[in-house]
């Protein structure tokens, strides 16, 4: 005698037939499992958030300084030395994060920098001097440089292998335009007049301080945005955690595709012995993190990334921070009529000569001029659209040619670096800059090979290290553009060129996309 089956029944059958349950399974097929839907889209556009409320703390520091210039008295020396003391706080702050993120969570790691962050750098915004100022952005950048290990680790274990690279490139677009963020906070906020006396302090509050501290306003508001979503699946695994990550790997199925965790075909996860980790002290476990990634078989890859972190660091955020002085002086230098003629690097020689008065015919003295061209800060905004539009492109086109994509920037990169040396007309050279500038596309390509070629148990730190490398080559390649544009600005942009060509023959010797794909 057979049973019939009623409506809902044949609907349960047919389900189980279509879906068998994966009872176990590891962790990269349990993440296929729970799709892609509207958890990752909210973890993306939230870590994306965060790793744009870092740029803003990191990058928009310059358009702070350039306004702020004859309110701190600031030289050029010290004018370059406040523009670039965040990237040292980068340097601080990574390996420690990284410490922290691999054993305490991506997710905690996140909301408790950035909201430490905020508090240092809305103080900023009243420090009386350029002194007390690059303190407390020492400290802020300290605690938000946490992003780069963070939200690019929480986004990338938290999303399936196919969706991982380009979640991470997409995620990369709202750092590249941090700046241009900035420019646009800028706009109605630099040209007001008002100025309010603080006599405890004394300072006066104007338009440059208020902009610093609606700069700090994202860092807090991402941290509070991070409350709504799990920690890594990965990393709980990584901790021994299996059932807490079963828990969240559910949780996310069921917030993609609108089942119920019960749903969840996978019933339990596979251990991988890779994960595993133990309880050390924290200088040890730090220190064996540390030299696990120059050891083989990890000491090739991580030189070859190493040294291209190093060159894209100091062309994408050396040069960026300087965006507003050259663009301001290029529209300053077009406005007065001049220009005709001039390539990029000769208005550059004619401004500095120009801000300078001799007086008895023996005395230098600086011109202080604090007053930022609404033409920089639309071309600020219009080189974050440039390369957030490039990076996107990017992300949907490069998912499995990410080698000859890094290639393809690096290369024009240092054509443009000639090219705005070569071509006598300002404009062009503009141009040519901001493509001379899109070599830090490649930043969010390097973050995709940390994320493939390292164990978890190591993702976080290398993720770290990578960025405090890169920084630190930021923080002496600002100070040094600094002195070589003073000196001589067609010599720097050709040993620049030179040096983005030797990235990319290195570049051409990283591991090909199918064997990773494999």
């Amino acid at each position: 005698m057979h049973l019939k089956l009623g409506k809902s029944d044949k609907k349960i059958e047919a389900e189980k037939q279509c879906q068998p349950l994966k009872y176990a399974a590891d962790i990269e097929d349990a993440l296929d499992a729970t799709g892609f839907g509207k958890y990752n889209f909210g973890l993306l556009l939230v870590c994306s958030w965060t790793l744009q409320a870092m740029g803003m703390d990191l990058f928009g520091t310059s358009f702070v300084v350039a306004a702020a210039v004859c309110d701190l008295a600031l030289s050029m020396q010290q004018r370059a030395l406040l523009t670039a003391t965040p990237l040292i706080g980068v340097v601080l702050g990574a390996q420690l994060w990284g410490y922290v993120s691999d054993t305490k969570g991506r997710r905690l790691t996140l909301m408790l920098s950035m909201s430490v962050g905020f508090v240092f750098a809305a103080l900023s915004s009243f420090a009386p001097n350029w002194e007390i100022m690059a303190l407390l952005k020492l400290a802020s950048s300290t605690f938000t440089s946490a992003s780069n290990s963070g939200a690019y680790t929480l986004l990338g274990e938290s999303c399936s292998q196919r969706a991982r690279g380009r979640s991470m490139l997409l995620c990369t677009c709202a750092l590249m335009c941090s700046q241009a963020t900035v420019a646009v906070i800028a706009y109605p906020i630099l040209p007001l007049s008002f100025a309010y006396p603080i006599d405890f302090l004394g300072i006066s509050y104007r338009p440059w301080r208020l902009l610093a501290l609606v700069m700090a306003i994202p860092c807090l508001a991402t941290a509070c945005l991070l409350h709504f979503f799990h920690e890594s699946p990965k990393f709980l695994l990584s901790r021994g955690q299996h059932e807490k990550a079963l828990e969240v790997l559910k949780k996310i199925y069921a917030c993609n595709t609108g089942k119920s965790p019960e749903n969840f075909p996978v019933k339990k996860l596979i251990d991988d012995s890779e994960e595993a980790t133990c309880e050390e002290s924290m200088l040890k476990a730090m220190w064996q993190q540390t030299t696990a990634l120059f050891r083989p078989p990890l000491l090739k890859v991580t030189l070859k990334l190493f040294y291209l972190v190093t060159i894209v660091y100091m062309t994408g955020s050396g040069f960026i921070l300087w965006l507003p002085y050259i663009m301001n002086n290029l529209f300053s230098v077009l406005e007065s009529g001049g220009g005709s003629g001039m390539n990029l690097c000769t208005v550059l020689r004619h401004s500095i000569d120009s801000a300078v008065v001799v007086g008895n015919g023996t005395v230098i003295q600086e011109v202080c001029n604090d007053t930022i061209q609404e033409t920089t800060l639309l071309s600020a905004m219009s080189y974050g659209a440039l390369a957030s539009s490039a990076n996107l492109v990017l992300s949907l086109t490069c998912g499995s040619r990410k080698r000859l994509a890094m290639l393809f920037i690096i290369v024009l990169s240092a054509l443009a670096a000639v090219l705005l040396n070569v071509v006598a007309v300002p404009i062009a050279g503009g141009i040519f800059f901001f493509i001379f500038l899109l070599c830090a596309l490649s930043m969010g390509i390097l973050s995709v090979y940390f994320v493939e070629l390292y164990p978890t148990s190591l993702r976080g730190m290398a993720s770290c290290l990578s960025v405090m490398l890169g920084r630190s080559s930021a923080f002496l390649g600002v100070n040094a553009i600094g002195a070589l544009i003073s000196a001589n600005v067609r010599a720097t942009f050709y040993a620049w060129s030179v040096l983005l060509m030797s990235a990319a023959v290195l570049a051409w010797y990283l591991p090909k996309d199918k064997k990773l794909n494999q």
